[in-house]
């Protein structure tokens, strides 16, 4: 017998009675016309992509504030809605730009953007390094790993020259951590080093007419008053990266030379390090402009007086990427983000009114931020994590929305960090309930695990989850698609085929993981000798 295609409507019907008859709190009647609603306004054209500091930004956040309002929630930063995010454009002076070898070929200065980009500062407008050069494999340093490519180096006040990416043998997670421009920076700085200069590895071949093409194009951090930044550490004094034209004149007549280092790299991971006979400078200069963008926040006091004062948080990132500049007459330039991820915010605010409408109030807080510039290095909630706005309340478990590509009925999920700690069975749990199973990671190639705003917490010590939609029932084809067709394109927009009842039954998924680490006796706890849980849980 062939079963017909119930409607969105009946769907929930039937699904809202199933969870009362099962104890438990069902979505609210209209869930899917909610959702569409929001990410309808969300993405229309004219909130031009909602690019972090722009009006159409500004826009969104207002809608956000307003339907946290609507669904009962209370202001979460201090009696007000929004947390203001001081932002920090970095664009370089490209006609600053200098790099100079000096050694025993004599003196040498290479091409801008031909030879290398310098990097950009955060923190200095005009920046320099100078010294020695030691290469130094991948420029990793991990005890745990059993792996130090500084073992035997000396680098204090020197230039240390890297592969970018991680060794191989790492877990995808553990080499995403290791291989990230900022953990590189931040080991190099311990090591006493004065500047870094990263070379294109094969295993990560980012296209150098791709980076020529943005070197223009400003970073973003977030800057305090107090002079506290989200950047890396100010000791290492430049930066830049290289490509293969810039590191055969780098390495000719050294003990080893780019071909001979390239060749080995590609055939079993970077050699081992050494000095080199030359000393380099390195020097450029930044223009700064400060901005500022709001992370919304709303709250739910929890009714347990001895667990309110722990937070369990939501988060989704607000902001997309916004107009692309330079189209042709008459094409379409605005990046909407409709997956991306304005379904992640309306999930968010659909989640907020099932706990509103409760029938218990949850043990513990629960606190729910559309957070911005997510896509500008997750710089809302790394200043939200960084910069609580709980008054006083401590956040210990974070569930992440960010871009469920909701165009194909899901019957599996990926749950990103649930194994790392106590989560792991909630989840499990959770996505059971709704006839979902758990699956590997399917992507681990792209390090998902350190590209959205859970990791902001992670690296404050709090246990986290993201959950993205599976690949079975047929995702796999389509979930590629939109990665290749979609992912940060003018076609992710409302003419998507976007399945409303998934963005329920998401929704359904999200809020019981919530609600079941809200009611837990115990806080989540980092499972016992996992890598981030000793990284960063002990803070």
């Amino acid at each position: 017998m062939r079963l017909m295609k119930v409607s969105v409507a009946v769907w929930l019907a039937v699904f809202a009675f199933g969870c009362a008859t099962r104890g438990v709190d069902a979505l609210p009647r209209g869930a899917a016309e909610r959702i569409k609603a929001d990410i309808a306004w969300l993405a229309d054209d004219a909130r031009e992509g909602r690019e972090a500091g722009t009006p159409g930004y500004d826009a969104a956040a207002d809608y956000v504030a307003a339907e946290f309002e609507a669904a009962g929630l209370a202001p979460g930063v201090d009696g007000k809605w929004r947390q203001s995010v001081p932002l920090r454009r970095s664009s370089r002076d490209l006609g600053a730009a200098r790099f100079t070898l000096d050694g025993a070929g004599g003196f040498q200065s290479l091409t801008h953007l031909e030879d290398y980009i310098i990097g950009r500062s955060m923190t200095e407008t005009a920046f320099e390094a100078s010294g020695a050069l030691v290469y130094a494999g991948y420029g990793v340093s991990a005890p745990s790993e059993n792996y130090d490519d500084y073992a035997g180096l000396d680098v204090a006040g020197k230039i240390v020259i890297a592969f970018a990416g991680a060794p191989r043998g790492f877990s995808a997670e553990v080499g995403a951590y290791f291989g990230e421009p900022e953990t590189k920076l931040r080991i190099a700085a311990a090591k006493g080093a004065a500047g870094f200069i990263s070379i294109q590895s094969l295993s990560e071949s980012f296209p150098w007419q791709v980076a020529v093409k943005y070197a223009g194009a400003p970073a973003m951090t977030w800057a305090a008053k107090d002079g506290r930044t989200g950047a890396g550490p100010r000791s290492i004094r430049a930066t830049a990266f290289m490509n293969e034209s810039g590191a055969k004149k780098l390495f000719a007549g050294e003990a080893m030379d780019f071909f001979a280092l390239r060749t080995a790299e590609a055939a079993s991971g970077a050699p081992k390090g050494f000095a080199l006979r030359k000393t380099a400078r390195l020097a450029g200069a930044a223009v700064f402009a400060d901005a500022a963008s709001d992370n919304i926040v709303g709250v739910i006091e929890g009714a347990d007086p001895a667990l309110k004062d722990e937070v369990i948080l939501l988060t989704a990132h607000l902001d997309h990427v916004g107009v692309d500049e330079g189209g042709k007459p008459g094409a379409d330039v605005i990046n909407n983000g409709a997956l991306d991820n304005a379904s992640g915010v309306a999930v968010l605010i659909e989640a907020a009114t099932m706990f509103r409408r409760a029938r218990k109030a949850p043990r513990r807080t629960i606190a729910f931020a559309a957070v911005t510039a997510e896509e500008k290095g997750l710089i809302g909630s790394d200043f939200l994590a960084r910069n609580p706005a709980f008054a006083g309340k401590r956040v210990v478990a974070n569930v992440n929305l960010d871009m469920p590509v909701l165009l194909y009925e899901f019957t599996d999920v990926v749950a990103f960090g649930a194994e790392r700690s106590s989560i792991g069975p909630v989840v499990e749990k959770a996505a059971a309930s709704i006839g979902v199973k758990l699956s590997p990671d399917p992507l681990p190639e792209e390090g998902i695990f350190t590209r959205s705003d859970h990791y902001s917490f992670v690296k404050e010590g709090v246990p986290s989850v993201f959950l993205i939609i599976g690949f079975e029932n047929g995702g796999e084809k389509i979930f590629r698609d939109f990665l290749a067709t979609h992912y940060h394109a003018p076609t992710d927009d409302l003419t998507l085929p976007i399945l409303y009842d998934q963005a329920a039954r998401f929704t359904q998924l999200n809020y019981t993981v919530a609600r079941a680490l809200a009611d837990a006796d115990d806080a989540p706890a980092w499972s016992k000798g996992d890598f981030f849980g000793e990284t960063f849980g002990k803070r």
